[in-house]
């Protein structure tokens, strides 16, 4: 779809050459611009040749300025073109779980790495062409957080219900060597991707080390709106503790290899068990802190500061 514009920022070089609402940009230096990484990338450069539909007239635009410094273009959407949504029918799928009536948005899953890059957004690399792998890497769209939920190819096939989504070992190495970095994440699922899987996945990824920088396991969260959904069980507080204990011990083994934990439990599994919340300093960065990995721990230790 064309680059729309929706306007240009006060004072900025696009509204200096007259950019309007309704104009389409073509192209910067000879690329065609098909979404917002195209922009962002092209339009850092110093020396711009910019090609654009201005009042349905064709019109050329040779431009200096200092590198880095915005052309200050806004667009009809965030993205330019639409955004991709989610081909699988995963088993642990929060949406399917939503009761109906809620405002249209909550329902519909996006599966972009533009986002993922953008916002942090998890993506399965699943919808995905070598083609837009390659892309990624040609832009150097670094980090990406992926969800990866299992590296067992077959489990991988049933969870995400997709026969096309295990490769997924094959393409986050493809991204790792070419430096991209990586974060990622197990919605863990009982009697599915526990157990001897969950040390399988994690045995994997730190093979990946250190592209893949940290990797989140969070319980699968259910609500009362599952008809004709796949049967889960909820973690008990005695398989909660199983859990810890199992990824403990790999942050122990990863600690005195890799000089990292890599991989990290998500909160709720902690209030499950009814254990101590670890230090701050067993998170190390904090890379999974939005996947509501450390946030207790951090909010635990400012408290403490703030008394008397």
């Amino acid at each position: 779809m064309p680059a729309v514009i929706s306007g240009a920022d006060p004072g900025s070089i696009a509204c200096q050459l007259g950019f309007k609402k309704g104009d389409i940009l073509v192209s910067i230096n000879g690329y065609e611009i098909t979404d917002v990484i195209d922009y962002m990338y092209y339009s850092e450069c110093e020396t711009l040749e910019i090609k654009a539909l201005c009042g349905g007239q064709a019109v050329e635009f040779d431009i200096e300025k200092d590198a880095c410094e915005p052309l200050g273009l806004n667009f009809e959407t965030y993205l330019i073109d639409s955004q991709r949504s989610c081909k699988n029918k995963c088993i642990f799928c929060f949406i399917d779980q939503l009761p109906k009536g809620m405002r249209e948005t909550l329902y519909f899953k996006d599966d972009d790495t533009r986002l993922s890059f953008l916002q942090g957004n998890y993506v399965t690399l699943t919808n995905m062409k070598d083609k837009d792998i390659d892309r990624i890497i040609y832009y150097h769209l670094s980090p990406i957080n992926i969800s990866v939920h299992t590296t067992n190819p077959e489990l991988r096939k049933m969870m995400l219900h997709n026969n096309k989504a295990g490769n997924i070992m094959e393409r986050m190495k493809k991204l790792a060597d070419a430096g991209i970095e990586l974060h990622l994440q197990v919605v863990l699922c009982k009697g599915i991707n526990d157990g001897e899987e969950l040390d399988r996945t994690i045995r994997d990824i730190t093979e990946l080390y250190p592209s893949a920088r940290s990797m989140s396991v969070v319980p699968i969260g259910l609500t009362k709106y599952r008809d004709g959904l796949f049967k889960q069980e909820p973690f008990t507080k005695e398989d909660s503790e199983k859990v810890l204990d199992q990824i403990e011990e790999w942050q122990k083994k990863n600690l005195e290899k890799f000089g990292s934990r890599i991989v990290y439990a998500a909160d709720e599994f902690y209030l499950k068990a009814e254990r101590e919340i670890p230090e701050p300093e067993c998170y190390e960065d904090f890379q999974q802190f939005e996947n509501g990995v450390g946030m207790l721990s951090l909010f635990k230790s400012e408290f403490y500061e703030l008394l008397p």
